[in-house]
């Protein structure tokens, strides 16, 4: 239990040092507030006092003018201790962001299929913000308000020790049972947090679908599953609103009968003439300023319950491990790139197998074209090729360098993939076109998609390159998309490349002009092409077809297309492509 809370800590001060000297200054700008809300009250008892004995007018201007002087500068602390610690909070918090996204980026493929993106954004953002206010204001506002407290508590007592201690009873009765409650709603804010992050789930996931949903007439089934999802959340936040607020119940109750003994007191040593009306003033002012770091710390308890929850969930994600582990070695050989696969055995599930015994050779430069019915494993290769997913026993090499003993990013600096599904972010058509990536030129960039027949479309634009796009590719035709995916991989100059249904979205003048391109820009590449359409393997060396994750058949193009008796053959015959689906 200690290990795990000194690992906790640990934790948060990773993210409260970045921002260590604003936390100082924070802190200091606190205690002057706190030193001027001690003399304030003081100022008015000598005001008082001053007025009662008929004192002279000018005393009680100068007093006067004291206080609002002080009164003003207090609400100039206010504001820079909110401006300042509002600045530490997003900092900090920001910081833990990005490691949650950065993370989350680098876990496997296994993780991210029963995590909904609508969950993650919660993960990452909502959890967090929860959490912003510990790492702002919790660590100052406790500090500061025990300092009030102890301001308060020492002066009183060198006025009056007998009511002095019934205000530092009240204190330490109300600082105990904050400790002793202190986590009494962490499990459900925790849960509270699930069901937020459920709900965000819930929605990302059915919009989606939006159009399944509205052509199936879906809408009534997702609207109850909505007001379900809110009902959970509802039910759980007002269970750990509950919880939270125990502490601060506790505390009004004391507070109550604090002020009941406080004042009673006050009055009667008043009325024996023991204390003057102003001193009585500054005893009842007290007591009410007792109330505000109580009522700070009673907060500030529910902040902590709140944000523990969110680090607890936090620290839960970061300790996700992702499957995949990187190799050491960062060199392959110069110019295109064998593949190998030996004897690979891979599934998704233990008891659903995808790939068995799969064992293949691919030369440098040569092209292998692979087909096979929905299902066969084609994607799958393609998968654990790109170490997506671990493959369950056998070995994959790429240079003749196992994939295991390479860094991911020396894999993908010389393999790239196009998909059937194109993301496009919101950016302009240059960072599309080249992932961010600065060092490739723009003269480059229309070399290619020109050899690609993407350039009379770029010219098109209002601004060319600068033309900026919309996240999801809406201004994008599906044969553009594609040519756009297939420019993307081969501005990267890679040494192999895998064409994953790379015509499915095209018509037929569109393939055929994409067809050259791919046939000119993989001449000093080996490239692995699985189709649907037998027009697109007219090029390639080899054939293999796979069915229910086996190697049906595997050789040379021409060999196979003049053997009656082969897959390919038939399926040449036949003409149907539907086959293939």
């Amino acid at each position: 239990m200690l290990q795990s809370k000194q690992q906790s800590m640990a934790w948060l001060l990773r993210y409260l040092r970045p921002v260590s000297g604003r936390l100082g200054i924070l802190l200091l700008l606190l205690l002057a507030s706190t030193g001027v809300q001690l003399v304030n009250p003081q100022i008015v008892q000598r005001f008082i006092d001053t007025a009662a004995g008929s004192g002279v007018v000018s005393s009680l201007l100068t007093l006067a003018g004291t206080y609002l002087i002080l009164a003003a500068l207090n609400q100039l602390l206010t504001v820079a201790v909110s401006y300042l610690g509002n600045d530490v909070s997003w900092r900090s918090t920001n910081l833990l962001r990005g490691d949650l996204l950065k993370h989350c980026l680098r876990l496997d493929m296994r993780f991210h299929n029963v995590k909904t993106p609508g969950e993650m954004i919660e993960r990452i953002d909502g959890d967090v913000t929860h959490m912003s206010n510990f790492f702002s204001m919790f660590i100052i506002k406790v500090i500061g308000s025990f300092v009030l407290l102890a301001g308060i508590l020492g002066f009183m007592f060198t006025i009056n020790w007998p009511i002095a201690a019934v205000m530092t009873l009240f204190t330490f009765a109300s600082i105990g049972a904050m400790v002793f409650i202190r986590d009494m709603g962490v499990k459900s804010s925790k849960d509270e947090r699930g069901a937020s992050a459920a709900l965000f789930g819930f929605i990302e996931e059915r919009i989606a679908g939006i159009e399944d949903v509205q052509a199936n007439g879906n809408v009534p089934y997702v609207m109850n599953r909505f007001y379900r999802a809110m009902r959970n959340v509802f039910l759980k936040g007002r269970k750990a609103w509950m919880l939270r607020v125990v502490p601060w119940n506790t505390t009004v109750v004391l507070f109550a009968v604090a002020v009941t003994a406080v004042l009673l007191l006050g009055v009667h040593y008043y009325l024996n003439e023991k204390i003057s009306l102003g001193t009585l003033f500054l005893i009842y002012q007290y007591t009410q300023m007792l109330n505000d770091p109580i009522e700070q710390l009673g907060d500030q308890v529910q902040e902590f319950q709140k944000a523990k929850s969110g680090i607890m969930r936090s620290q839960e994600l970061l300790g996700s491990r992702s499957e995949i582990a990187e190799g050491t070695r960062t060199a392959l050989p110069e110019g295109p790139l064998g593949l190998e696969f030996e004897h690979v055995h891979f599934s998704y599930t233990p008891d659903k197998p995808v790939l068995h015994d799969i064992t293949f050779t691919v030369r440098p430069g040569e092209r292998l074209g692979i087909i096979g019915r929905t299902g066969s494993g084609k994607s799958s290769l393609s998968r654990v090729l790109l170490r997506l997913y671990n493959i369950g026993s056998g070995a994959i090499r790429v240079g003749g360098v196992d994939i295991r003993e390479l860094s991911l990013s020396a894999l993908y600096r010389r393999v790239g993939m196009v998909t059937q599904d194109v993301q496009l972010f919101d950016g302009s058509l240059r960072d599309n076109l080249t992932l961010f990536d600065g060092s490739i030129s723009d003269s480059y960039i229309l070399e290619t998609t020109e050899r690609l027949g993407l350039k009379q479309w770029i010219d098109s634009q209002p601004e060319g390159l600068d033309t900026h796009l919309k996240a999801g590719g809406s201004s994008l035709s599906a044969g553009e998309a594609q040519l756009f995916a297939l420019t993307r991989v081969f501005l990267t100059q890679p040494s192999l490349v895998i064409l994953d249904e790379p015509s499915s979205r095209l018509d037929a003048a569109t393939e055929a002009m994409l067809q050259t391109a791919v046939d000119q820009l993989m001449t000093h590449c080996t490239g692995i092409v699985i189709a649907h359409r037998l027009s697109t393997l007219e090029q390639v060396d080899h054939i293999m077809v796979l069915g229910d994750g086996r190697i049906l058949e595997f050789g040379e193009r021409e060999k196979l297309a003049k053997d009656p008796a082969s897959h390919y053959a038939q399926l040449l015959i036949t003409g149907r492509e539907e086959d293939l689906a």
